[in-house]
């Protein structure tokens, strides 16, 4: 759609329909009871994010409005609320990507920061703040979030 994003934009082409991707996206969709998933859902895909089948996302959170085509979020994936995923900031790395990949749980009041792959079947505790990968099947919690339980 128009006011889709994608890397090779310049800077004023990004933010140009900004303001249509957080109506979408931060004030429609995360404004929503929590019943209302799948029209969230609906709406965040409008806005240019990625999402998956089945799962559910929570409300009052805050997606990415910049770039959403940078949120990748797999099937089955559990968001609670007032999660906040952020793709953008100083260049880390040079993918800026957040990759939840399918199967996971992320906990109220988490921050997932820019850059951050949580793998296949990977817990994150309430109001951890990701900054680096998560491997699959691993919990983690905390400021920074840290590893509880790994994989045996």
């Amino acid at each position: 759609m128009f006011w889709r994003t994608d890397e090779e934009m310049e800077a004023r082409q990004i933010y140009r329909w900004q303001w249509l991707r957080c109506v979408l996206i931060n004030r429609w969709a995360m404004g929503l009871p929590h019943i209302n998933t799948r029209l969230r859902k609906a709406l965040m895909r409008l806005g240019g994010i990625t999402i998956g089948e089945g799962g559910f996302i929570g409300m009052d959170g805050w997606y990415e409005e910049c770039y959403p085509h940078r949120l990748i979020i797999g099937d089955n994936v559990t968001i609670s609320f007032r999660v906040t995923l952020v793709a953008h900031g100083p260049r880390r790395t040079d993918d800026m990507r957040v990759i939840i990949e399918d199967d996971v749980y992320i906990g109220c009041n988490t921050t997932v920061l820019a850059g951050v792959t949580i793998g296949r079947g990977a817990r994150v505790g309430a109001g951890s703040v990701v900054a680096k990968n998560v491997a699959p099947g691993t919990t983690v919690a905390g400021v920074p979030a840290r590893v509880l339980h790994g994989t045996d």
